[in-house]
């Protein structure tokens, strides 16, 4: 059975193969518009010619799902399946000078073993008991402080993370992103945990976001086991993350729970800084800029050139008195970093996939990310598939180059790094506080957080009153801080740092010491 299911798809696949390329065909040589851009209207042709020979031929058994929401989501993967297609057919062609026709045929076939795993599995599963059950009457929308039917034990809950001693988390859900502060248990109750479930109602045309005095809801249009996910807060924050959600660790922190755990921070007079903290000689050194300006990249190479030791590559934790506190997150390494990554220290098929991933995972990849998520789509849920499909390419740094680790330091310099013409200005206490929140709130940029972010209230704190706290923190963190703006258009920021912070004549090279 399993092996005609197959074949039938493979040869709905070829099917949709003539009619993608007939009609990149078409819209290039006809209707004169770019290769990519024909890419994205060709997939919009062979999605629905694909549908509807999938749903009547290969699957005609599993219809047990609305057909609105089948669509939606076959749609929703073959686009977000664009953010890997586009980057590799723009290399095709523009790198190895392959024919478009050719290149578009490439990356459609290396795709096709994904596409039936999200088809197999997620859009048209096969009856289970759990499917059966699930094809009863939808769970009443998340319209008050109701509680989800996850486990409410106590045991369920074997990932617990201690934060720099401030913040306790229990979780459901391994997060990668904290397992530098994996502890096997706590020695206070958890200020956040972390469960999974069905949440909020069923399949919907638009997304809803619910609030109540102590709790908001996130339902999205897949209904209750996709990506929905509901924070009620009491004495603790409480999480339920859908389970196809929760299949993405990675979705679950970047867009939940880092969040939540900034604000918890600061209600512990502690900040969370979207900045890379390292420490050259005996001077701390952070670094901000808005996301994918070239930060990991520029960390990467002052390490790899120059004696220092390393804290944090994407947050930073600031203690009471200014000391940086270690935050040793895994490396996200993007397309414009890999030039500063040690490859001999990874095995051939690492450096395979990470060239792949880093593709996918780039400024370019997450800008149509952002761009689908202004659109009418199952944001969430669609990125969990995504990330599940093509991991982030996440690496400790000394996997990537060598160096040491410091678990606090004083922060002497800061440089906000920008791309432009090539500039350096010192700047005042309140800019520098202006720009550090800025880059700190560009980080949570994906359109769950200001859905849920009013609705933030921490130890009597809402979400306005928690923010000036923030602010007052920051201010005063800065105040023993020099601030400086560095501009460069040639990603040459390292060779500056490393100049600025030692004096004229620089820190001496790694490999003449």
């Amino acid at each position: 059975m399993r092996a005609l299911l197959l074949s039938r798809f493979a040869l709905v696949g070829v099917s949709g193969l003539v009619v993608n390329q007939a009609l990149l065909w078409s819209a290039v040589s006809i209707g004169h518009i770019n290769y990519v851009a024909g890419a994205v209207v060709a997939t919009q042709g062979s999605t629905t010619w694909n549908f509807l020979l999938l749903d009547r031929w290969v699957f005609p058994e599993r219809n047990h799902r609305p057909g609105p929401m089948r669509y939606l989501t076959f749609s929703g993967v073959n686009n977000l399946a664009l953010l890997l297609r586009v980057p590799m057919l723009a290399a095709l062609v523009s790198v190895l000078h392959v024919h478009y026709l050719v290149s578009n045929l490439i990356t459609l076939i290396v795709l096709f073993a994904s596409r039936f795993f999200v088809s197999d599995r997620l859009i048209w599963p096969a009856p289970t008991a759990a499917a059966t059950t699930a094809t009863a009457p939808a769970v009443a929308p998340a319209l008050g402080p109701r509680r989800s039917r996850a486990p409410r034990g106590q045991d369920s809950l074997v990932h617990r993370y201690d934060v720099a001693g401030v913040v306790a988390i229990a979780s459901e859900v391994m997060l990668p992103e904290l397992g530098s502060f994996a502890t096997a248990s706590l020695e206070q109750p958890a200020d956040i945990t972390i469960r999974v479930g069905p949440i909020g109602g069923g399949p919907r045309w638009r997304p809803r976001v619910t609030h109540g005095p102590r709790f908001v809801a996130y339902d999205e249009h897949l209904g209750p086991t996709a990506g929905n996910f509901r924070l009620d807060f009491n004495e603790q924050i409480e999480v339920i993350v859908a389970p196809l959600l929760a299949r993405s660790p990675h979705v679950v922190y970047t867009n939940v729970v880092e969040a939540l755990l900034r604000f918890v921070l600061v209600s512990r007079d502690h900040i969370l800084l979207h900045s890379a903290t390292i420490q050259l000689g005996n001077r701390g050194v952070m670094l901000t800029a808005k996301t994918d300006t070239g930060k990991t990249g520029t960390v990467l190479r002052l390490l790899r050139d120059h004696e220092g030791a390393f804290l944090s590559d994407d947050m930073t934790i600031v203690a009471p008195g200014g000391l940086a506190l270690s935050y040793p997150k895994p490396l996200t390494i993007s397309s414009h970093t890999l030039a500063a990554v040690n490859f001999g220290a990874l095995s051939p098929a690492e450096r395979v996939k990470l060239s792949l991933q880093s593709r996918v995972h780039s400024r370019a990849g997450r800008s149509i990310g952002s761009r689908l998520g202004e659109m009418n789509l199952p944001i969430m849920a669609l990125n969990a598939i995504a990330q599940a499909i093509v991991p982030p390419p996440k690496y400790m740094i000394n996997r990537l180059v060598p160096c040491q680790f410091a678990r606090a330091t004083t922060v002497h310099d800061l440089f906000v790094i920008e791309r432009g013409p090539a500039e350096l200005e010192e700047l005042n206490l309140e800019c520098a506080a202006e720009i550090m929140l800025e880059n700190t709130d560009d980080a949570y940029g994906f359109p769950p957080f200001r859905y849920f972010a009013p609705a933030i209230k921490v130890d009597g704190r809402n979400y306005r009153a928690l923010r000036e706290r923030e602010a007052e923190l920051l201010t005063e963190f800065l105040r023993t801080v020099r601030a400086r703006r560095l501009v460069r258009d040639d990603f040459s920021w390292p060779d500056a740092i490393a100049r600025l912070t030692a004096g004229d004549e620089g820190l001496a090279p790694r490999w003449s010491r």
